[in-house]
């Protein structure tokens, strides 16, 4: 929040516990629209709707890379066009509806209509609105907070709420499996409903009660010209590896998840139920990473939960084998654990850079620096997810829903474990010697706060 008379010596008015949910809420049915998008659909159009895996993987891939375009202009468009009722309340509010139809065309399909085509255009639409909402969503939360410990409450509540969404939108298919409902469709179908009733509801309190802000001047920086100024910031670059190389290894975890267990480990009864236990772990262990980031700096917290991860993953090789419930779930909790603290503390840091941006170049934009961090993970995202099919259906032969060789199998758990260890390891690397650390934000947020308006 904005301290008083923007002295620059005052201490910072931390946000209220209700601004931080009513902040955070609207995250909620975005990871429960999201989190289908990476590990059910994939699945559900190919093994349930017939298309075949090569294909499902190229659409989710080029989706995604699309992405590369419509992300950085929609960042430089949030942050110049403002409205009466600030910078980032109107691009919220304008996502939503957008969102819902989207939704409802790709997690309700009619199976007569489904083609290559509608998947494509219809995941086009939801990645739109889910830029809108994402980049206008975190870069607003930049402002809200301008120290460094306060972004990390920040962003970590926001990730809470991110994971409370995802946990509840596994709990609805986990919850139709034991009640006899394990149909692929009435899954997914249940699981958009969450995100259509959710998304008009928690707008709300967002929209009614986060204070807005207008810019003290104009950015009227050329596109091509803000692209050459944040890449030649050291910081920014590693950041966005890191960013680009973990939503990589998620995304392979993420699509390849449901196959481990349902097919390599052979516990389908098991799959959503280890899901959503694996959420929850990541929900109770946020407290933990949010106080080592207070501690240690963020980059640090950041290298420990990417290190801890790539660990756990290699440790499943020697011990995976089908029918061995206990090895499943071990590794599902553990892994489980970690997840949420990397994009709290990625988005957190990307939100000092903000201020060390401004301070040199005089230029507020944090819908900017947002949008490349969303490309970033997108595209990741996206390569993971079309790699990962493509190597397992044509390196390894693995079908679907088939009768699997023993090499397709071993090649399903390490295209699963080795496809997430490395990337996740150059994101490691890409932080070794991250040089903003809380002593230098600190001199930064002192200086623009002592600067005249």
């Amino acid at each position: 929040m904005t301290t008083e008379n923007d002295d620059p010596n005052a201490v910072e008015q931390p946000l209220t516990t209700w601004q931080l949910s009513a902040y955070s809420g609207i995250a909620m049915p975005m990871a429960a629209m999201g989190m289908p998008v990476a590990v059910y659909l994939p699945r559900f159009y190919s093994e349930g709707l017939g298309l075949s895996l090569a294909t499902v993987g190229a659409i989710f891939t080029l989706a995604r890379i699309w992405d590369l375009v419509t992300d950085p202009v929609m960042g430089l468009v949030i942050d110049r066009f403002e409205s009466r009722w600030g910078r980032r309340k109107h691009w919220v509010a304008l996502s939503i509806p957008v969102l819902m139809l989207a939704v409802w065309m790709v997690f309700m399909p009619n199976p007569d209509s489904v083609t290559p085509y509608y998947l494509a255009f219809w995941l086009l639409v939801l990645y739109v609105g889910y830029t809108m909402l994402t980049i206008s969503h975190l870069s607003w939360g930049a402002e809200l907070a301008s120290s460094y410990d306060a972004r990390s409450r920040l962003f970590g509540w926001r990730e809470i709420y991110v994971i409370a969404g995802m946990t509840i939108v596994l709990a609805i298919p986990a919850f139709l499996e034991f009640t006899g409902n394990s149909a692929e469709d009435i899954k997914v179908a249940s699981m958009g409903w969450f995100c259509l009733i959710g998304f008009p509801i928690l707008v709300l309190p967002v929209l009614y009660s986060i204070p807005d802000t207008t810019a003290k001047s104009q950015s009227n920086i050329e596109w091509r010209q803000a692209l050459a100024v944040i890449f030649r910031n050291r910081s920014m670059v590693r950041l966005l590896i890191a960013d680009l190389s973990r939503g990589l290894g998620m995304s392979v975890s993420g699509a390849l998840y449901i196959f481990i267990a349902a097919t390599y480990f052979a516990l389908p009864k098991h799959a959503s139920i280890a899901l959503l236990f694996y959420f929850l772990s990541s929900f109770l262990a946020m407290p933990l990473w949010m106080k080592a980031a207070y501690k240690f700096g963020k980059d640090n917290a950041l290298k420990a939960a990417l290190g801890y991860v790539v660990v756990i993953n290699l440790a499943l090789i020697p011990f995976a084998e089908p029918g061995n419930v206990a090895v499943l779930w071990i590794f599902t909790i553990s892994f489980g654990m970690a997840f949420g603290a990397p994009p709290m503390l990625l988005r957190s840091m990307m939100a000092d850079l903000t201020d060390e941006d401004e301070l040199r170049n005089g230029q507020k934009r944090p819908g900017l620096f947002f949008a490349l961090l969303t490309t970033t993970d997108k595209v990741g995202a996206a390569l993971g997810v079309g790699l990962s099919f493509t190597i397992l259906e044509m390196a390894f032969g693995f079908e679907p829903g088939g009768n699997n060789s023993t090499t397709a199998l071993n090649g399903l758990l390490m295209t699963y474990t080795v496809g997430f260890a490395i990337p996740t390891f150059i994101a490691y690397a890409a932080l070794i010697g991250y040089p903003l650390s809380k002593q230098k934000h600190d001199a930064i947020v002192r200086e623009l706060r002592a600067k005249p308006n």
